[in-house]
């Protein structure tokens, strides 16, 4: 079989001489001469995709920290780095997801927290006075959080042209509530931020609300799905994750309160019942995924046989049928020592009534450092694609694909739509190759960088992710995301079109940021700032649009206390004796967590 030839072929190279400190030398060179990275790390999600979780559970904040075979020093505490003048000249591995935010549109507080926030928000054509009251709680050492908060949009002032009046809106609705925010049983979920327990990688993780886009398993089905990538359209999603030693499986669904796709992994470590002392055996995972989408558009409604149709809620209409995706995939780790863990994999995936495709990959992780550790994540991927398939069909953008199949740039009523299901199915891609490479480093709870690269051999189209986040300072928490597909030449992002495709917040270009500053200890100022997609009713069609949300909050944040009984202080890391930062823990991994993981 092609997926024990490929472990197999890896072992073999395994079992020359590994030098630690050589491995992680070249993988920070590596890095710093600019490997492409992604951002959509094939990341470890249970296993057979989570880091032999089930042989070592030790879990820090967001990173997961893994005691290493040897290791006689104890696993690390929840939300702790290396004790407290720890003199273990090697600390504990850093593995898990190194950018939090990646896939999240906004920043999550780490505390329990009380306020109401008061500010200004520019939406479609409109500014509009934006207020909530927040509340967001955290228990059992913040390992269970919930998040919760009601906006209201009171607009002001309006650039929109009344058509019946023949003038412009202007101040014509100021003070009125936007009552389009509350006008559907979907809308509801804006009320529920998020619910966490555990974290990504843990053996019981749990997560539902807005904030968090999805990976299962190595992404050959589901990476980095954004549920509200239309920012219009509020969904509560939800992300079930649980296994033991020996099996486990992960399971996502779209919108809690009206669900139409449903994606899971179910995996089995075949010899962990045995318990083997080779590592090897002792890691070899086998996952089976499925994935649906039950009301997937394949054509989209008319009126007079050229303009588009909205529904009741002012959403394209569309016949619909069913579309299923199927995966099978294989890893085991090769390479497993105090600095250096290397995983390969083999993802079998397609379409139920298109064609398949085959990954080939590769998860290195690497720490170096004592005091203060740095983790480098690296991920390669090589992959043959069938003409009617394509890889991570459940993606960031598949809200807007699945009406609409990469159709930026749309400014006509009649322009022709296709859905991805029947572009892929009727029209195909052409038989391809392809590739995926991710790179992400990051201190612990203080910074973390990601960029992310993929593209095929017969188009010249390639996606692009990079992020950064910097929470490490109790004061200011910043982040920044930015995602590009179907660009052809980079060239592209240096001039803007008449038709805004191209340029660097192009119709091309999904961008997210935010920033959280303590002014005083009960006033903070929030910023948050999107380019993406929401349904232009005067087009009916999907438009990518730009918008900002600024406000001051008053309120309070209550510290978590650690488990010795001293408060955190929000986010900045404490010094050991020896002037080492200790891990303080962030909020839960969001892939999965900010996903966590996920493609371009």
């Amino acid at each position: 079989m092609v997926s024990v030839w490929w472990l197999c072929c890896v072992a073999q190279l395994a079992t020359e001489p590994v030098s630690v400190s050589d491995a992680g030398a070249e993988a920070v060179s590596a890095v710093d001469a600019g490997v492409s990275a992604v951002d959509v790390a094939v990341e470890d999600a249970g296993a057979p995709l989570k880091d032999d979780a089930p042989w070592d559970s030790a879990d820090a904040g967001s990173l997961v920290v893994d005691a290493l075979p040897g290791d006689d020093a104890p696993a690390a505490d929840e939300g702790s780095g290396p004790s407290h003048g720890r003199k273990d000249p090697h600390p504990a591995f850093v593995k898990g997801e190194l950018s939090v935010y990646l896939g999240s549109d906004r920043l999550i507080v780490k505390n329990t927290r009380i306020g109401l926030s008061l500010g200004v928000d520019r939406f479609d054509q409109s500014f509009f006075i934006h207020a909530e009251p927040l509340l967001d709680l955290r228990f059992l050492d913040g390992k269970l959080g919930f998040g919760f908060g009601v906006p209201l949009r009171f607009e002001v002032f309006s650039y929109a042209f009344d058509f019946d009046k023949r003038e412009l809106v202007g101040f014509g609705n100021a003070g009125k509530l936007r009552t389009k925010d509350w006008d559907s049983v979907h809308d509801f979920g804006r009320i529920l931020k998020y619910v966490v327990f555990g974290k990504k990688e843990d053996n019981l993780y749990i997560s539902a609300g807005q904030r968090y886009s999805v990976t299962i398993g190595h992404g050959g089905v589901m990476r980095r799905y954004a549920p509200n990538i239309d920012i219009d359209y509020p969904r509560a999603s939800l992300e079930v994750d649980m296994y033991n030693d020996n099996v486990g499986f992960e399971l996502s669904v779209n919108d809690v309160l009206e669900w139409n796709q449903l994606a899971v992994i179910a995996f089995l470590k075949p010899f962990s019942f045995i318990k083997p002392d080779n590592l090897i055996l002792k890691t070899l995972s086998v996952g089976v995924t499925g994935a649906l989408d039950w009301r997937a558009p394949w054509a989209l409604s008319l009126v007079d046989a050229s303009v588009r149709e909205l529904d009741a809620d002012g959403r394209l209409r569309a016949s619909t049928r069913p579309t299923g995706l199927v995966g099978i995939d294989v890893e085991a780790k090769v390479v497993k020592t105090d600095q250096v863990d290397i995983k390969p994999y083999v993802d079998v995936s397609g379409l139920v009534t298109g064609d398949f495709g085959v990954t080939l990959g590769v998860l290195g992780r690497f720490n170096v450092g004592t005091k203060t550790v740095n983790a480098f994540r690296v991920v390669l991927e090589g992959r043959y694609l069938g003409s009617r398939y394509q890889p991570s069909y459940f993606d960031t953008f598949y809200e807007i694909d699945r009406f609409a199949y990469l159709a930026g740039g749309q400014r006509s009523i009649t322009q022709p739509l296709v859905p991805k299901q029947r572009v892929l199915l009727e029209q195909g891609l052409g038989n391809r190759g392809g590739y995926y490479v991710e790179a992400s480093w990051g201190i612990p709870d203080a910074v973390g960088l990601t960029f992310a690269l993929e593209g095929v051999t017969n188009a010249k189209r390639t996606n692009f992710v990079a992020h950064l986040e910097v929470p490490v300072l109790s004061f200011v928490q910043v982040f920044g995301s930015y995602y590009l597909r179907g660009i052809e030449s980079f060239t592209e992002l240096g001039y803007s079109a008449d038709t805004g495709q191209v340029g660097i917040l192009g119709d091309k270009a999904v961008a997210f940021a935010g920033a959280r500053v303590k002014v005083l200890p009960f006033l903070f100022l929030n910023g948050r700032l999107y380019k993406t997609f929401r349904m232009n009713p005067d087009i009916r069609a999907y438009d990518n649009q730009f918008g900002f949300w600024v406000d001051l909050e008053l309120g309070y944040e209550f510290p978590l206390k650690k488990k010795d009984g001293k408060s955190k202080d929000g986010g900045e890391p404490k010094a050991d004796d020896k002037g080492a930062p200790q891990q303080t823990g962030l909020t839960p991994a969001t892939d999965s967590s900010f996903s966590s993981r996920g493609s371009p």
